[in-house]
């Protein structure tokens, strides 16, 4: 039997946050006693078949920290996790040393790099906060998407760190810390047949690139390719990345079984919910 990686993206990828939320959608994280995170109720049902005929790996920019707020329901648990941007691996609640350790020679040449980034964005008046992110790359979050343009753009040639946009927030990473990184440590670790990714932002594109098949919600979030598959827009994003997947581990990776909504679609998903929403 084929040995498949799904390797994904999780917010807005597989899970919204609650200003996105629909009434029959499920809550899987709380902060501080609140909601804050949701799923569709097809994705979670989706999800549970997808945790049986592949290895399913979250890769998010999240902290350890954020990460852990999440709680998934037991037919949906991962075994393992990639979190902050591919510098931690979790096995359940513990966290891979040897994988820390790994993290830690790929971005030693920009620590102190990172450092002196930490100081001047003290000094600049557009993020509303910032802050580094378990010891490996630096985040800030502004008012609004053109104020983080502006704050990415001040440093964008001026640094040798990667600076990443997406939404209101910016992103300051090592070269060596990024998910496309994360994705060949894994196949590494566990040497699948096939890899297959999901993702919706610019962060997720390095790893996206190096998939087997690549899920994504708009054309122009990455070039187009033979391993690329584009969400339509008819139903939540979520539910046609797993049922995608699903297709792809019946089809052994490829053939004519194609995913629901897509460019090639023509299976149904089932109940879509509220069409559009990611």
């Amino acid at each position: 039997m084929e040995k498949i990686l799904f390797a994904s993206d999780l917010d807005n990828t597989l899970m919204f946050s609650h200003k996105y939320r629909g009434e029959t959608d499920q809550c899987v994280e709380w902060l501080d006693g609140r909601e804050q995170g949701f799923c569709t109720r097809r994705s979670l049902e989706l999800l549970a078949l997808v945790g049986q005929r592949t290895l399913f790996v979250p890769v998010t920019s999240r902290s350890v920290e954020q990460y852990r707020r999440i709680r998934w329901p037991s037919p949906c648990l991962p075994r393992y996790a990639v979190t902050s941007n591919g510098g931690v691996l979790l096995e359940g609640d513990r966290e891979d040393l040897a994988w820390r350790a790994g993290s830690e020679e790929l971005t030693a040449p920009w620590r102190e790099e990172l450092a002196e980034l930490e100081a001047r964005l003290g000094e600049v008046p557009i993020p509303k906060r910032f802050r580094m992110v378990d010891g490996l790359y630096l985040f800030a979050a502004c008012d609004d998407k053109e104020s983080a343009r502006q704050l990415g753009d001040l440093f964008e040639g001026r640094t040798t760190v990667d600076v990443a946009v997406s939404g209101r927030k910016v992103y300051f990473f090592p070269p060596p810390l990024n998910k496309g990184e994360a994705l060949r440590r894994l196949q590494e670790r566990f040497q699948p047949d096939r890899t297959v990714c999901a993702g919706d932002s610019v962060i997720d594109v390095p790893m996206l690139r190096a998939a087997d098949r690549a899920i994504v919600p708009g054309e122009d979030l990455m070039e187009e390719g033979p391993n690329r598959l584009v969400h339509s827009g008819a139903g939540p994003f979520p539910d046609f990345v797993l049922e995608s997947v699903l297709n792809f581990t019946r089809s052994g990776g490829y053939g004519d079984v194609q995913a629901a909504g897509g460019r090639w679609g023509s299976i149904p998903v089932g109940d879509a919910g509220d069409p559009g929403r990611k």
